[in-house]
């Protein structure tokens, strides 16, 4: 399994890279929006964690263009992100993430295992 981890924070991103191959997962990094599908067709990810405030890009803008794209539609996207209002969830829904994650209230072994459910889960539907 590799995850590809968009996110500018380097205690937070080292932190989720940590415990990601601690389970097992290939890492990829990305610390801006500004080359995620292009680095996605490299990568081939099985999953996406996504920061929303981030350089260049923002998070629900990379997020839209990855579900526009056909060779990335269909790569789960999990939002991690300091934001956490009502709306930054229904928007984060809305453009197609398969989870949301306020960072101030998980560990990062908490969104590991939530990675790990929705590719579950994705896989339970594609057989």
């Amino acid at each position: 399994m590799k995850v590809l981890i968009i996110e500018d924070d380097k205690f937070m991103a080292e932190s989720l890279a940590t415990k990601f191959k601690e389970a097992n997962f290939a890492i990829a990094h990305l610390k801006n929006g500004n080359e995620v599908v292009e680095e996605m067709i490299i990568q081939k990810p099985d999953i996406v964690i996504l920061d929303i405030l981030l350089p260049g890009k923002n998070g629900f803008d990379v997020l839209k263009e990855l579900k526009e794209k056909e060779e990335t539609k269909n790569v789960p996207v999990i939002i991690v992100s300091n934001l956490g209002s009502k709306e930054d969830f229904e928007k984060g829904s809305r453009l197609g993430a398969s989870g949301f994650m306020v960072k101030a209230t998980v560990i990062p072994e908490d969104v590991v295992a939530k990675a790990k459910q929705v590719i579950a889960g994705i896989t339970l539907e594609s057989r």
